[in-house]
């Protein structure tokens, strides 16, 4: 079986394609975590199948016992829905430079151009209006959406997906202040990324200072996020929406930071840490820590001065009966 798992009732049953609970297709494939919702789409003689981790009797439907029912689905997804290969054809009105390292399985769309001393490896898609820069290298079967900006000395390993409006390699935040103005530092650096990283629309990554700003393998960022000069991602950490990290930030590895968190400058985050939503961190966390708040600290203490702060309009008008009648007894 193509997801694995377990199946319960008809196997003969012909899975023609995926859907949501919500609204079943007959012949298709969902998941369930609610045992109420596959009961009801028993009820209602749905003609489906189920993916779910535990066995319920008595229902008639095909089920496909799965420990982790939302993976058997995305494996169930990825089968109907595999990704893009590439055409290898380069559109006419792309400017490919001489001087730059092409594979032939490469595709390349309207209006997009590749400078020179560029490396583009096998089964590259880049879609229209993407810039690649000078010296810049893209692993093998990675994937550009249309405007995308990949800067000069920048480096993208295999399996990559950058989505709208990425820009990786623009210059880093760097000025010095004088009383003629502020003066601005060279960024002369670069860009490192692992493989099998994701990019969400509208992102940017900047590039280091001098070095690299670097992020490793199977990192996921969601839309609108930054990151600055110098930082470093470990692998697996995931980012979510229009959260900002700046500049030698050091983020470990399976870090998971909810929306629009954060970072001072140079701080350093455990492995396997959790960043609530909306945190700021100001100073290091260490690993397996989940923090929340701001400036962020222990989550479970946050929740217990939220909580104090919800009882305060009852506290002050009890303070305020005390001091009338230690008033009115002088």
């Amino acid at each position: 079986m193509i997801i694995g798992g377990e199946i319960v009732g008809d196997g003969d049953f012909g899975v023609i394609g995926t859907c949501s609970i919500e609204n079943p297709v007959n012949g298709h494939v969902t998941f369930a975590v609610n045992p109420v919702d596959v009961v009801k789409l028993d009820n209602e003689k749905a003609v489906v199948a189920v993916i779910l981790s535990e066995k319920i009797d008595g229902i008639s439907i095909p089920l496909i016992l799965h420990p982790k029912p939302r993976l058997g689905f995305t494996l169930a997804l990825r089968h109907f829905y595999p990704s893009a290969v590439s055409s290898g054809k380069i559109h006419p009105s792309a400017v490919v430079s001489d001087g730059a390292r092409v594979h032939s399985s490469v595709e390349i769309g309207p209006n997009a151009v590749v400078e020179r001393g560029a490396v583009i490896d096998d089964g590259v898609i880049i879609g229209a209006g993407c810039y690649v820069g000078q010296n810049s290298t893209i692993g093998q079967g990675t994937r550009l959406y249309p405007n995308v900006t990949i800067m000069h000395d920048v480096s993208i390993g295999t399996g990559c997906i950058f989505y709208p409006g990425v820009v990786v390699g623009g210059d880093g935040f760097g000025y010095e202040p004088t009383d003629e103005g502020n003066v601005k530092m060279p960024q002369v650096g670069r860009v490192e990324i692992g493989n099998n990283v994701e990019v969400g629309a509208n992102s940017t990554i900047d590039r280091a200072t001098i070095d690299a700003t670097e992020i490793s393998d199977d990192v996921k960022l969601d839309n609108l996020v930054q990151i600055a000069h110098n930082v470093k991602i470990g692998p697996h950490t995931r980012i979510a929406a229009q959260s900002g990290v700046s500049g030698r930030a050091q983020i470990g590895a399976n870090v998971v930071i909810a929306g629009q968190a954060g970072f001072n400058n140079g701080v350093k985050v455990g492995d396997s840490s959790v960043i609530a939503g909306q945190a700021g961190v100001t100073g290091d966390v260490r690993a397996g820590k989940i923090v929340s708040g701001y400036p962020a600290r222990d989550h479970d203490k946050v929740k217990k001065v939220i909580a104090a702060t919800m009882r305060l309009p009852k506290l002050v008008e009890r303070v305020e009966k005390l001091e009338k009648i230690i008033s009115e007894n002088k």
